[in-house]
């Protein structure tokens, strides 16, 4: 029987996905629909994620966000994000997975990175650790 089993952490979420491709920003919201993610917010650029964060604070788990966009770049919103929100989980993503890229992103606090072109299953195994780490930390919450 299966009847005391915690919900999965994905239904509990609620995603940004900063992303400048219209298409690719559909896709990873068909996927994390499918995954069963329960809230999906979108941005188109930095600027206006960053917007978003500042009006939605107390609904966002996640950030997943492009690297490379116009009008403010992934890593310049994690700098601004970090600075309001320290511990907010961010997953960047990119389509240069070069080692200097990895370290800047680690340096600045991500999360998370992810490389493109990734996989359904690839973008899930990342949010179920950013997931898991969110539910261990003593502060089970960003939020302040």
């Amino acid at each position: 029987m299966l009847h005391n089993l915690p919900e999965d952490p994905l239904k509990q979420l609620c995603i940004l996905v900063v992303e400048d491709q219209m298409q690719v920003r559909a896709w990873i919201a068909d996927l994390l629909r499918a995954m069963g993610v329960r809230e999906i917010l979108m941005a188109s650029d930095g600027i206006e994620a960053l917007e978003t964060v500042r009006q939605q604070r107390d609904r966002i788990d996640i950030i997943v966000c492009d690297w490379a966009m116009p009008r403010m770049s992934g890593i310049e919103l994690l700098r601004e994000v970090r600075l309001m929100h320290p511990a907010m989980p961010f997953l960047m993503q990119t389509g240069h997975g070069t080692r200097d890229h990895v370290l800047e992103a680690r340096n600045k606090g991500v999360s998370a990175f992810i490389v493109k072109p990734f996989s359904g299953a690839q973008l899930e195994v990342k949010l179920r650790q950013i997931a898991k780490s969110i539910r261990k930390a003593p502060t089970a919450s960003w939020r302040p």
